[in-house]
């Protein structure tokens, strides 16, 4: 029987408020749902940094766990002993943000085996730049939710070949979309236009931004409502007293506030469109997951969210922090469109972003590297 490829991840970060396998499984789920797949052609260890040492399978996914303390300038040899011991041919590496690890994991593996490393929202550094400069020595290839956002890392010098960058979802989900009706009599959601926000409350997630919008084209007549679901509320007092200020927006902002993973589910199936005012980030798991049950998106026209929507494909994009170019996208909509988008958003998701096509996406990339 030939012996199949080894694939490793590391996720270096440590997790100081996890001690459990089963805690940090759950909380990494989104991004690691592919390794299922993957696991189909490839024998796939994930590793972990907590608070506990042990190892685990689930779903033919294999999982070890190490302590180390979370520095910039520590080196987890436990865990590249570990690595080195397994031999694999393919090790991804979970953000841009560990350059000395990558090195000292170069130096423990060898020449032989492929380092990928994954963005996640991260932006050069500015003054231990040179470390990341040094680590591209050592890395076979980096993976983006959009190619643009390679763009910043070419510019710092970081990445000297841009042939090495290539497009890949950072999460997925096994979301899909239910019965709309079902959906809103459980959440207590009348026949009006839904509009749904997720996200932080703070000036990158933008939620003013939503809300002047959100206020012109309700006072233009539409009858709708937006709701609001944040799990952090630094700019809460803004946003109320934005809404309380108001003559429009009264009884038709409900500010949700946090409900559980597993219930955005339904929220997302019980929602017409989601609105995701975002400046620049890595990707959003939010906008994926809504796709995932067709809920239409109207996003910013950042590189993830432009890419993740097939540059407008599967929805709507405007300006960042542009509230009347999200006004005049609002007042445009219209009803006999909305089930093609729909359909769309999902198809763009089974065929992009589904745990299936990463696996199948990152199997091409790990064969361009042979």
């Amino acid at each position: 029987m030939e012996k199949r490829l080894k694939f490793i991840e590391i996720n270096y970060h440590f997790h100081r408020g996890l001690n459990t396998a089963d805690a940090v499984i759950a909380k990494h789920q989104p991004s690691n749902l592919f390794a299922e797949d993957l696991s189909k052609t490839l024998s796939v260890i994930l590793i972990k940094h907590l608070a506990y040492d042990g190892a685990c399978s689930r779903n033919a996914v294999h999982y070890r766990f190490f302590r180390r303390r979370n520095s910039f300038w520590q080196i987890p040899f436990p865990t590249h002993r570990f690595v080195r011991k397994e031999k694999p041919g393919i090790v991804l590496i979970q953000g841009f943000i560990y350059p000395l690890q990558v090195i000292a994991l170069r130096l423990a593996v060898g020449r032989n085996c492929k380092i990928i490393l994954q963005h996640r929202a991260e932006v050069p550094f500015r003054l231990k730049k040179i470390f990341q400069q040094w680590a591209d020595k050592f890395v076979n290839a980096y993976l983006f939710t959009a190619i643009e956002q390679a763009d910043e890392w070419v510019r710092a010098g970081i990445i000297k070949d841009k042939s090495m960058c290539f497009e890949m979802p950072a999460a997925t989900t096994r979301f899909s979309k239910k019965e709309k009706h079902v959906c809103r009599e459980k959440l207590s959601i009348g026949k009006e236009t839904i509009f749904l926000w997720a996200g932080r409350l703070n000036a990158n997630k933008d939620p003013l931004t939503v809300l002047a919008a959100f206020e012109k084209y309700i006072h233009s007549g539409r009858n709708a409502k937006l709701y609001m679901i944040y799990q952090e509320n630094d700019m809460l007092d803004r946003v109320k007293d934005k809404i309380n200020t108001s003559k429009s927006l009264g009884g038709k902002v409900v500010l949700t506030g946090k409900v559980t993973h597993k219930e955005m589910e339904t929220w997302y199936s019980a929602a017409d469109y989601l609105i995701s005012t975002s400046h620049p980030e890595g990707g959003s798991y939010v906008l994926m997951e809504a796709m995932a049950c067709g809920c239409v998106p109207v996003v910013t026209a950042i590189p993830a969210s432009m890419k993740m929507t097939g540059n407008g494909k599967a929805g709507y994009f405007f300006e960042p922090g542009n509230s009347d170019a999200l006004y005049k996208i609002l007042v445009s909509l219209k009803d006999e469109e909305y089930e093609k988008l729909s359909a769309s958003a999902m198809t763009l998701f089974k065929e992009e972003m589904s745990p299936e096509a990463i696996a199948k996406k990152m199997s091409q990339v790990f064969r361009q590297l042979k």
